[in-house]
Order: C-alpha cells, then sequence, then structure tokens
C-alpha cells in the first residue's frame, strides 16, 4: 500500500515536471507570436518611412535643381543686364562727342561763312 502511494506520487509528479514546460511553452510561444507580429509591423513602419524619406528626398532634390536653374537664369540675366548698362553708357558718351563735334563744325561753318 504504501508503494502504491509513493508510486503513484512519483508517477503524479513526473507528470507535472514534464506538463509544466509544455504549459510554459505554450504560453511563451503567444507571447513569441505577439513580439513577432510587434516585429513586422515596426519593420513594416520603417519601411514605409524608408519610402516616404526617399519621395522626400527626391522632391527636395528636384527643387533644388529648379532653384539653381533659376539662380544661374537670374545671374546670366543679372550680366547681360550690367553689359547693357556699359553698352548705353558707352552710346550715350558717343553721341554726346558727337554733338559737340558737330556744334564744332557747325561753328566753323559759320565762321568760314562769315568771312
Amino acid at each position: 500500500m504504501k508503494n502504491k502511494i509513493l508510486l503513484l506520487s512519483l508517477v503524479t509528479a513526473l507528470f507535472s515536471v514534464v506538463a509544466m514546460p509544455a504549459v510554459a511553452q505554450s504560453t511563451e510561444t503567444k507571447q513569441e507570436r505577439q513580439s513577432a507580429k510587434a516585429d513586422e509591423k515596426r519593420l513594416n513602419d520603417a519601411v514605409d518611412l524608408r519610402v516616404d524619406t526617399k519621395a522626400d528626398s527626391e522632391a527636395a532634390k528636384a527643387s533644388l535643381r529648379e532653384a539653381k536653374r533659376a539662380e544661374k537664369d537670374a545671374r546670366i540675366a543679372r550680366r547681360e543686364a550690367k553689359k547693357a548698362a556699359r553698352m548705353e553708357a558707352k552710346t550715350q558718351k558717343s553721341r554726346i562727342e558727337a554733338d559737340k563735334q558737330a556744334r564744332k563744325a557747325a561753328k566753323a561753318t559759320e565762321k568760314s561763312n562769315n568771312n
């Protein structure tokens, strides 16, 4: 009788020891699944963020190219305006000089006609 009780206790203890890891393992797999889902969500969010960042980067690059082009056009226009202003000043100076020469010639002609 004592052997039966002892054997029954031993079998029960052995079953408990064998069953415990299985219960713990099933709980662990639930946690692992939740962790895996959370990891997958974080990974997807990171991929989405990378795609969005890349699109923003491309838009910024395009905007920068457009700004550089506009700046270059403005620089060329400024250079051409300076050149036109110099040419206008030169033309004005030539016109004034020609007017002086014309007045001198008119005076000389008038003097020669008077003599």
